[in-house]
């Protein structure tokens, strides 16, 4: 299987072998709400590894996935070599690693993606903490694009208490910090009114606050990025997790 990113891996025809990939496929989907496509491949030689419960490498494909939280991604790969597991539970969804484990990445992001999981209610309550004049505010109607300058741009309605709607927007690069943090740089504003202007210029201090990785992490796992790349209809990026044990899923409390 040729992912473009991972290499081909050129696997034994083992029922142990196929087995496992299959548990670990099976354990991996169940921390996705939905998931189009998740597809587990492992490699042992000699075979007799497995039953150590050592393995040489480890792929994992998996597309059209929707987290627990709303947020979605169009494919998310994986690659790690030298892992060691228990797999006395492995149908139970009970995977165990017996060491940490840090593997490449790579997670593709559709604008349908973005703008979905910024519609979700767990965003939209994160997006109506934005200072708003002592008054509450509320968002709706976010719309993302990638434009063909590699600017990502956001146009929303923002309601402050009562009052009337707002048109809010802006386009930013968007840039990686410490490996953990993505920010959008240089923001062009966007708005009808010069109240709008401030509220967007306030929308991206707030969201600079809110672009922690750690945040999008399934529990137990942690998510380095070394680059973001911008494409036409799709934000790629491209770095490591790094798994101190099997992921599990996080509720809506730790991700808000």
């Amino acid at each position: 299987m040729a992912t473009g990113l991972l290499p081909e891996l050129s696997l034994p025809h083992s029922m142990l072998t196929d087995w496992v990939s299959r548990g670990v496929s099976a354990a991996i989907r169940a921390l996705f709400k939905q998931a189009g496509r998740v597809e587990a491949r492992v490699r042992a030689e000699p075979i007799t590894k497995l039953l150590q419960g050592r393995i040489d490498s480890f792929e994992l494909v998996g597309q059209n996935l929707q987290m627990y939280n709303g947020l979605q991604l169009s494919l998310l790969e994986l690659f790690c070599n030298a892992v060691a597991i228990d797999f006395s539970q492995i149908w139970q969804g009970q995977i165990k690693l017996r060491q940490p484990v840090q593997a490449r990445m790579r997670v593709v992001l559709s604008e349908v993606d973005l703008a979905q999981s910024f519609n979700t209610p767990l965003v939209l309550n994160k997006l109506a903490q934005v200072e708003g004049k002592n008054q509450p505010l509320s968002f709706c109607q976010v719309e993302v694009r990638l434009t063909p300058e590699q600017r990502l741009q956001l146009r929303a309605k923002a309601q402050q208490g009562e009052g009337r709607v707002f048109q809010v927007g802006f386009s930013a690069r968007l840039e990686v910090i410490e490996r953990r943090c993505l920010c959008l740089a240089d923001p062009l504003f966007e708005g009808e009114t010069e109240e709008g202007r401030a509220l967007s210029r306030a929308l991206v201090d707030h969201l600079n606050t809110l672009l922690d990785l750690d945040r999008l992490a399934l529990g137990g796992s942690k998510l380095q990025v070394d680059r973001v790349c911008l494409q036409p209809h799709q934000m790629i990026l491209y770095g490591s997790a790094i798994l101190a044990r099997f992921p599990t899923r996080r509720s809506h409390s730790e991700n808000a």
